[in-house]
């Protein structure tokens, strides 16, 4: 069987580690605590806060978050704009809607980002329901070398790969 070269859209695997490293290191070092994207949830907090300041007050929920203005939502703007940038600096475009969907389901926007919302929001209520963040865990606490991050990160590749094989089945192997 001949070996195809293929490209990716993707970054090297080393720049992308270095990056990924002194993004961590800067926010260790700038902010202090480990890094988490679950910064929007303030935001949300400081919004709310603005319209219905009495019922921030009595919920318990609200009260366990950090105030508007902390590190996490910069660390999430920052995400964004690192996105962007890395999307936009590869050596091949980034699609919307990438070729594998395509053949599994159809190439309407409308449907790829209506499911993307819908896994967004199941992984959201996951880390909300578990009272804190999954991307938290896994990175920072990987990046220190605690067993719970690393045991984490194996269990997010291994059910990654199995909802994989369950949405896209067989498309994209090689007959």
């Amino acid at each position: 069987m001949e070996k195809k070269n293929i490209s990716t859209a993707y970054w090297p695997w080393l720049p992308a580690a270095f990056a990924l490293a002194g993004i961590i290191v800067f926010i260790f070092a700038t902010f202090g605590p480990p890094a988490s994207s679950s910064g929007f949830v303030s935001t949300i907090k400081g919004a709310v806060q603005t319209v219905a300041p009495e019922y921030v007050e009595n919920k318990t929920h609200y009260a366990m978050m950090p105030d508007t203005g902390s590190w996490l939502f910069a660390f999430v703007l920052g995400m964004a704009m690192g996105g962007f940038i890395a999307g936009r600096t590869g050596r091949i475009p980034v699609r919307d809607i990438p070729e594998i969907w395509e053949k599994r389901f159809d190439s309407s926007r409308t449907r790829r980002f209506a499911a993307t919302f819908v896994g967004g929001f199941i992984i959201l209520f996951a880390a909300r329901l578990a009272g804190g963040c999954t991307l938290g865990l896994f990175i920072s606490g990987s990046s220190q070398l605690a067993v719970s991050g690393l045991y984490f990160g194996a269990l997010i590749f291994a059910f990654a790969m199995v909802t994989a094989r369950l949405v896209y089945g067989r498309t994209g192997k090689e007959e």
